[in-house]
């Protein structure tokens, strides 16, 4: 807010007064006189030897050397209009003084407030109203350096903070939808995962076509799958952002990051009937990521590939220095124009015909939780289509 100095209310009230009192003296002496004048002019009509009176009057003040005053004439002698002007100057010699300095201070103070309450006034009673409206969309301008200006200057302050305060209240309600958001959508897939076993397993062990080693692997990975869900249950009680997620990095074989990841695109191959390829280009060393963090954003790239894909996607993993890197590409539509610049925005919204073969709407949250974990352990998300036209998505993890 722009001040410029000025004068405080209580030095200039007493400026305005002052300059009330005197011209009111002023102008009282001024009318008096002019009373006391026409009164005199009056009376002198009724003197009957006037050349006389003026003879003697001057002598008087040749000798006593002061004026002779006019002698007064009783109104029940003079005609009615000199009586009503007699009467006229004697209230004004009696009152004159007393209302001239009553209108001198009413006109000062009047101008005193017009010009230093009004617009004050008027910007607090409109802010006040405006913030009662709940809207705070707006700057207190007052540029006066008195007291009225410092409390527009507070006002200001105020509805700045209120402002402020506003804005972290929709943060935090958008936050928490984000995140009941998020919950919900990453436990999608492990339950899609856990589905596709339990129907893996009452199709073909009813038959007794599973080898005992393969379902005691699938149960394996089932109870994996549940203690994920659990891990992440309890995360997400203790935290109330995404980007509270700590990472916690161990050292896991390409064997079993291999496996895990397979067995997430086995079992999204069989919920939307899609084919998928996975070539796994780790070395023999050991990979130190957050597992729990890697296959989240494994599940929800790879949940996407196969919702828009036509007839499958594939997925390679590379290792290359301090970096793991997680391509995934389908034969899908790829990305649109728009797509390509927010897709990795919390609810971005397109409409697209999924596995069912009918049109599907999703509540854009899969790329926004892949790139913010992706950002927490040290990488970054990058869209992009592949040269057949099909979507492409890069995953780099700081390894």
């Amino acid at each position: 807010m722009d001040v410029k100095k000025g004068h405080s209310l209580k030095y200039s009230l007493f400026r305005y007064l002052m300059v009330a009192v005197v011209v009111s003296i002023v102008c009282s002496y001024a009318l008096q006189s002019t009373a006391d004048q026409i009164r005199e002019n009056i009376w002198i009509k009724y003197i009957d030897d006037t050349e006389n009176f003026y003879d003697f009057q001057n002598a008087y003040s040749e000798e006593f050397e002061s004026g002779l005053p006019i002698p007064s004439v009783g109104t029940n002698q003079m005609e009615r209009t000199d009586k009503i002007m007699v009467e006229l100057c004697d209230f004004i010699s009696s009152w004159g003084i007393f209302i001239l300095t009553l209108f001198s201070i009413f006109v000062a103070l009047s101008l005193f407030y017009s010009r230093r309450l009004k617009k004050p006034f008027r910007i607090l009673n409109d802010c006040a109203d405006r913030i009662k409206k709940q809207d705070l969309d707006f700057e207190i301008v007052y540029d006066r350096g008195d007291e009225m200006g410092r409390l527009c200057g507070a006002f200001e302050q105020m509805r700045s903070e209120l402002e402020i305060n506003n804005h972290r209240m929709w943060d935090m309600i958008e936050e928490q939808r984000q995140m009941r958001s998020a919950f919900s959508h990453d436990l999608r897939t492990p339950l899609t995962v856990l589905k596709g076993y339990v129907e893996y397993l009452l199709r073909y062990d009813s038959e007794g076509k599973i080898p005992r080693e393969k379902a005691m692997e699938i149960l394996g990975d089932c109870l994996g799958q549940i203690d994920r869900i659990e891990a992440f249950c309890d995360t997400m009680k203790n935290i109330n952002r995404l980007d509270d997620v700590e990472i916690t990095r161990k050292r896991v074989s390409p064997e079993v990051i291999g496996r895990k990841t397979e067995a997430i695109l086995e079992a999204l191959s069989r919920q939307y009937k899609k084919g998928y390829r996975m070539e796994n280009r780790l070395g023999d060393g050991e990979v130190c990521i957050d597992m729990d963090i890697y296959l989240e954003i494994v599940e929800n790239i790879a949940s996407n590939a196969a919702r828009y894909a036509r007839k499958g996607m594939t997925l390679c993993l590379e290792e290359d220095g301090d970096w793991l890197y997680i391509e995934l590409e389908d034969d899908g539509n790829g990305f649109g124009e728009e797509a390509l610049s927010e897709a990795k925005k919390p609810y971005f919204h397109r409409t697209d015909t999924g596995a069912s073969g009918l049109a599907e709407q999703h509540c854009g949250m899969g790329l926004y939780i892949c790139d913010k974990l992706a950002k927490k352990h040290g990488g970054s998300v990058q869209l992009s289509n592949g040269a057949d036209g099909g979507a492409r998505v890069l995953v780099c993890l700081k390894i």
